[in-house]
């Protein structure tokens, strides 16, 4: 190449805009950040996806190990990397703040997203908890807790002082006997599955009974042994039964609608069904504690989906237990044997395209001449 083509060629790559600085590192970054972790896999479209874990105080707010993390588990006065249930089953969430009972540390313990703070429940003396199963919380704060190992549904207020419990439902109605599920009704009473009784009781907030439901039902496997409970929105209610292997679907008077659900390991069939839940679409979903997995059906009881496998990385659960969705389909599934809460989001499927109803233009004709 002669000098001057050399000289030329040099003067136009100068003249050229420079690549940008940041694509080299923008590239490592995408190439090192996390994958996102939907359910079912790619090609299919995500309809769950996997968000955090809640496991210990660091990752409430997400704090890191570096200084302003420090400072906070100086504050709190321990250490922030110690999970903060020791074996967590029922979960109930209010906004951003999250209770879960802890069977084995007998209380239950509020956690705080927005603002980090943990708080006890139930912990020794006469207010204390045997064994937690279900909670549920009002919008003053008050927290109503299932103690199984104490026969006894047990009311807190927001400061923890132990406020009623349920020792005797009055005269002529059996006490409760294991009551395991909570949850609350439209008209804002207490519904408890009494599992130990095979049945559904309606407490008033003060404690006081009020009804009965799903006794001596003609479905052979109705409340055999109800674990879990979930009140929809329009007063009905779904019932898990581990022994069963089945899912209960009640009216709100207590009317048999419908079930499913039957012993075995492929998708569709259950082990041991545990939490259940609905999401704003009225799909029932039900956690099961030997697969590990959860599992979304329609009202029909045919499967959709399932998510999440066995193991303790991200997206992966271990002897789950209870579930809870909140307005806006976050999904909180209480992973057991992995000491935390896994959260998840429900995907919406975008609304189908209406069909094109406009009508072919047609062109006007030239009138005939007469």
């Amino acid at each position: 190449m002669k000098p001057i083509e050399t000289a030329a060629l040099a003067l136009l790559c100068a003249a050229l805009p420079a690549a940008p600085a940041r694509s080299a590192a923008k590239e490592a970054k995408d190439k090192n950040a996390p994958k996102e972790i939907v359910f079912p896999n790619p090609p299919d479209p995500p309809r769950i996806r996997w968000v955090r874990n809640i496991r210990t105080g660091r990752d409430l707010k997400g704090k890191g190990k570096g200084a302003a993390g420090k400072v906070l588990e100086f504050l709190s006065g321990g250490d922030l990397d110690t999970p903060l249930v020791v074996r967590p089953y029922g979960v109930w969430v209010s906004g951003e703040t999250l209770y879960v009972t802890d069977t084995d540390g007998q209380r239950v313990v509020r956690m705080g997203l927005d603002d980090a703070k943990v708080k006890l429940f139930g912990e020794g003396g006469a207010a204390g908890l045997v064994s937690p199963v279900g909670v549920v919380v009002d919008p003053g704060g008050g927290v109503f807790v299932s103690d199984t190992g104490d026969h006894a549904v047990k009311a807190y207020d927001s400061s923890g002082k132990l406020v009623w419990r349920t020792d005797s439902l009055g005269e002529g109605t059996r006490p409760l006997k294991k009551p395991s599920g909570l949850s609350w009704t439209p008209e804002g009473d207490l519904m408890v599955l009494d599992a130990g009784n095979g049945r559904a009781v309606v407490l008033g907030k003060d404690g006081a009974f009020k009804r009965e439901l799903v006794r001596h039902m003609k479905d052979p496997f109705a409340l055999g042994n109800p674990s879990n409970l979930w009140v929809e929105r329009d007063g009905g209610f779904i019932v898990s039964d581990p022994l069963a292997a089945r899912v209960h679907v009640f009216t709100s008077t207590g009317g048999f609608a419908s079930g499913f659900g039957e012993v075995g390991d492929g998708p569709g069939y259950m082990a041991r069904p545990k939490g259940v839940a609905s999401d704003s679409d009225g799909n029932i979903y039900v956690v099961d504690a030997v697969f590990s997995r959860v599992q979304v059906f329609d009202r029909s009881g045919q499967l959709l989906l399932y998510f999440a496998s066995p193991g303790d990385k991200d997206g992966q659960i271990s002897m789950p237990a209870g579930i809870f969705i909140d307005p806006s389909d976050r999904v909180f599934v209480v992973d057991s044997r992995n000491q935390r809460i896994a959260v998840f989001q429900y995907l919406k499927a975008p609304p189908e395209k209406p069909a094109d109803s406009t009508p072919t233009e047609q062109k006007a004709e030239t009138p005939k001449k007469p």
